[in-house]
């Protein structure tokens, strides 16, 4: 295994034996024990295996026959967005009388407070179904069954040594307890799962099918929205909502994705076009416009796509604001980082955060400050759990929940000094130096293999995504016939000619001319990394080579 140091500083590993084999055997041994047979909804797993499943059915189909008041509650991000319109639609469905309840991000935070339950209870809501929340709930869960509200928990977040045992189903493939043997579904994942079993129970065979085939897109939106790895059952999530999202049953998704709909969709479609526009409705303003793109159809819809747009290029100005800001202001010399300023907005921590992480390869925590209280958003590379790390600091918090990579908590004003200084003297104890920041190349390659042939031999190992990441390809030895800025504007990216005749384009990597400039006035060779694609620009078919880094 050769060793490279990029031009951004990453190690790029490349496995020189690669240069003999094709990219379609290299790519089944990577799949090794995944079923590459072609994809079905028969594959989805039991719903039944999953602990509680039959006891929240039962409780579910009791609301109907008692046309009980049933209310969905939960968080303001993509997959509980997603998670609350299927919910709402199979409840609706089933002609339960139902709502749903959305926490103010600022005043309420995460997950089940008492006057929820209060507010529920004046409302003679008789169920409450959780979603993407409610696992670190006991105590609340344990006030509602005393005030004779039932609760089912439905969440895929790490599970607390208190469970909620008041609830009356406790769903959630993370429970110690739970044979389940797929442990890595999203919420909307967990969703699908409740809808599967309640429509294989109660439907006949065709209109289950029909009803899981119809909601399976707006599953496989929320499982690459919160990062979850495409294998196993996800992965067939993934690849049927992906032959269903042309023909979704909500028009708001169908108008996202427009532009998109005669092309061969991957599941980038979800995480760049669908999530960010999603997220942005919920984060900086209502995840009620969110919930509303996707359920409602009505007259409405085009003023409310209109105004999620315009958040969108909002969240991307703050974002950009927020970054750069910190990227001047942090200290990078400790094994963890911890961004806090005053300015930050709390809908766009989550991302700042995921890109310091990235720019860094460190656990990073980022804070807003809110009403007498921090609110925090963690992002952790794969060799750390960031959950691991917070545990230890859980009675600080006021709220706390997350996953091994994703985090999230709450905390008083007063405790964040003693906590900052406590977490970064105890993870700096930790031994992080032989972690660096790396780019695993899939194959070595000329510039003469690239063709259709080699993007059609990568067909039928997609959807790619995390947990099987899109191939990037090594090209050694690159010299350049020319290259330029690719808009003069800003000087951000780059383009270059070659002989072979495709596109090769270095987004984001203007920074980098006048190094290039000297390699090549000097003869001197440089390598690629890339990804390679399918390019349809103007209806036209063509091959796009994209530079994610570059060794000189």
């Amino acid at each position: 295994m050769l060793i490279q140091k990029s031009i951004k500083g990453r190690e790029v590993y490349i496995d020189e034996s690669t240069e003999s084999q094709s990219i379609k055997d290299i790519l089944i041994k990577r799949l090794e024990g995944e079923d590459l047979t072609e994809s079905s909804l028969e594959k989805l797993l039991d719903p039944s295996l999953m602990k509680d499943m039959e006891k929240a059915v039962r409780r579910i189909w009791e609301a109907k026959e008692k046309w009980e008041r049933v209310m969905v509650f939960g968080d303001y991000d993509v997959d509980w967005v997603t998670s609350t319109s299927l919910m709402m639609h199979i409840l609706r469905k089933l002609e339960i009388p139902a709502s749903y309840r959305i926490p103010h991000r600022i005043n309420d935070g995460y997950g089940l407070k008492s006057y929820f339950i209060d507010e529920m209870l004046e409302l003679w809501v008789d169920l409450c179904i959780t979603v993407d929340c409610g696992s670190r709930d006991a105590e609340i869960v344990r006030y509602a069954r005393e005030k004779w509200l039932d609760i089912i928990v439905t969440d895929h977040h790490h599970v607390p040594d208190e469970m909620p045992d008041d609830a009356i189903a406790f769903l959630n493939p993370h429970r110690p307890d739970c044979q389940y043997p797929f442990k890595h579904l999203s919420w909307a994942g967990v969703a699908l799962k409740l809808i599967q079993a309640l429509v294989h129970k109660y439907f006949s065979k065709s209109e289950a099918e029909e009803y899981l085939r119809e909601s399976i897109d707006i599953a496989a939106i929320g499982t690459v929205a919160d990062c979850m790895q495409l294998i196993w059952e996800n992965r067939t999530i993934v690849i049927e909502g992906l032959k269903q999202i042309k023909y979704s049953r909500s028009r708001g998704i169908r108008r996202m994705i427009e532009e998109k709909i005669h092309e061969d969709l991957d599941a980038d479609i979800f995480w760049f076009l669908i999530g960010p526009r999603l997220n942005a409705a919920g984060r900086l303003d209502s995840p009620y416009k969110a919930v509303n793109v996707i359920l409602n159809n009505g007259k409405t819809l085009e003023d409310t796509l209109t105004e999620i747009e315009r958040l969108n290029t909002e969240r991307k100005d703050k974002t950009k604001d927020s970054y750069e800001q910190a990227l001047r202001e942090i200290d990078s010399s400790n094994n963890i980082i911890i961004y806090q300023a005053d300015n930050i907005h709390h809908g766009i921590i989550w991302i700042v955060a995921g890109r310091l992480c990235e720019e860094f390869y460190k656990p990073v925590i980022v804070l807003a400050k809110e009403e007498g209280k921090y609110v925090a958003s963690c992002r952790s590379p794969s060799y750390v759990s960031i959950v691991e790390i917070l545990e230890e600091y859980k009675d600080m918090f006021l709220a706390f929940g997350g996953h091994a990579w994703a985090a999230g908590f709450s905390i008083g004003i007063s405790e964040f000094e003693v906590f900052s200084k406590n977490i970064i003297e105890n993870v700096n104890k930790r031994d992080f130096t032989s972690y660096n920041p790396k780019l695993e190349t899939t194959k070595v390659l000329n510039l003469d293999e690239i063709g259709f042939k080699l993007i059609e031999s990568m067909q039928v190992f997609k959807p790619f995504w995390n947990g099987n990441p899109k191939p990037l390809f090594y090209i050694k030895d690159f010299l350049p016939e020319s290259f330029w800025f690719l808009g003069t504007k800003t000087r951000d990216h780059l383009q270059f000619k070659h002989r072979y005749g495709f596109k090769i384009f270095a987004f984001g990597m203007g920074e980098y001319y006048e190094i290039l400039k000297e390699h090549i006035s000097l003869w001197k060779t440089f390598s690629l990394v890339v990804d390679i694609s399918e390019d349809n620009y103007m209806g036209k078919r063509g091959i796009l080579v994209k530079v994610v880094d570059i060794v000189v």
